[in-house]
């Protein structure tokens, strides 16, 4: 537990999960990006620089083609604000239990991150490039051949440990050694991080310069 009730307010570690994720995704993507390329015998790139992308993207023209409808521009704000409602479910700075920790459980998370991948993917329709439509059914393809998965993992969890609420259940599998090592709790493991492993579109022998390639384009 980084954060307790004797260190911060719940109200500011709530704030502070939320502020954790927005701020340190990009970070966490461009280090992996970076360890596949040295890996790959190539100079992985810059640590910071999805900030400076990000920056220079914030400073663009905002372009909507004459098709598109305020769907368009309605999909990325709906899916940024899913995105940033799932860290006040789950436990990310601290396990223990934040006001809005309990408004919902895993599986309420799993449909806010279902929402707001179909948001894009809608989003991606709306502009009315081939491409970008393409792109948004290859990935509610992907979804609708992964979601089940994840599904199954967090139900034989919570039958395991009788609860589906995030800070529940990490209190349940930490309050002993055997808990953690159960081959329930360890096959559910495996399987949820192969699942994400395809999710993202990771593997051992990836590339991450075409792996979008084989994922087929995005919106």
């Amino acid at each position: 537990m980084l954060l307790g009730p004797s260190v911060v307010a719940p109200q500011g570690a709530q704030a502070l999960q939320d502020l954790t994720i927005l701020f340190g995704a990009p970070l966490v993507s461009r280090v992996i990006s970076h360890v596949e390329g040295r890996l790959q015998g190539r100079r992985g790139p810059r640590i910071l620089q999805p900030y400076y992308d990000l920056a220079k993207l914030f400073r663009k023209e905002t372009v909507v083609t004459e098709e598109s409808s305020w769907v368009f521009l309605a999909g990325p704000v709906v899916a940024f604000g899913c995105y940033l409602i799932v860290p006040l479910l789950i436990p990310v700075l601290t396990t223990y239990g934040l006001p809005l920790g309990y408004m919902g459980d895993i599986l309420g998370g799993g449909f806010i991150l279902a929402l707001a991948g179909f948001s894009v993917a809608l989003a991606g329709t709306e502009s009315g490039a081939p491409y970008a439509q393409l792109g948004g059914s290859r990935a509610m393809t992907f979804g609708a051949l992964i979601e089940p998965t994840i599904l199954f993992v967090v139900f034989a969890v919570a039958l395991i440990t009788s609860t589906d609420l995030p800070y529940a259940l990490a209190a349940t599998v930490r309050s002993s050694s055997s808990e953690m090592v159960r081959p329930g709790h360890v096959l559910a493991a495996i399987a949820f991080f192969m699942a994400v492993l395809v999710d993202t579109g990771r593997d051992a022998l990836g590339d991450s310069r075409v792996r979008d390639d084989r994922r087929g384009p995005h919106p």
